[in-house]
């Protein structure tokens, strides 16, 4: 009798290389379209009630560069697959999807100021991280870092003044 071998690994972990980036470039843009989903009709008019900043973009630049930066962020998950760990990344991804869930639909400005903050910082872990098996993994990871920068200063305009 021929036993066959039952392989110990997730499917995930044995995925082609087109695979893997196919499921990361769906897993981010999930998030990406999930989190929009809080951003329903009546946020949109509760949100435009709201004191902006002075370099409050117009609304559809947020779609546009959002889903570039999911783009980037698969990207360099794919690049570090199997050499960094992925735990801040993956916390950071979370607070993606978090942030639009308490500032839209729970409305709660401060809290979401507080989500925001904490993805800045768990971008910073995993850019530390992926630079040490990838420079080029890191530096895609910085243009996110960027964007939640000004998104930290666009919160932040909505809790002092609002």
């Amino acid at each position: 009798m021929i036993k066959k071998r039952v392989s110990s690994q997730l499917p995930v972990s044995r995925m082609t290389k087109a695979g893997r980036l196919f499921f990361l470039l769906l897993f981010t843009n999930a998030v990406g379209y999930v989190g929009s989903g809080f951003l329903t009709p009546e946020a949109r008019v509760w949100y435009h009630t709201l004191q902006q900043a002075p370099l409050t973009p117009p609304d559809m630049v947020f779609g546009v560069v959002w889903t570039i930066l999911y783009f980037l962020m698969a990207v360099s998950a794919f690049l570090v697959w199997g050499k960094a760990s992925p735990r801040w990344f993956v916390m950071q991804l979370a607070m993606t999807l978090i942030w639009p869930f308490v500032f839209f639909y729970l409305r709660e400005m401060g809290i979401a100021l507080g989500v925001a903050v904490l993805l800045a910082f768990f971008l910073i872990l995993a850019i530390r991280d992926f630079a040490r098996a990838s420079h080029t993994a890191a530096a895609l990871l910085l243009p996110v870092l960027l964007w939640s920068m000004f998104a930290i200063y666009l919160n932040t305009y909505v809790v002092w003044y609002n």
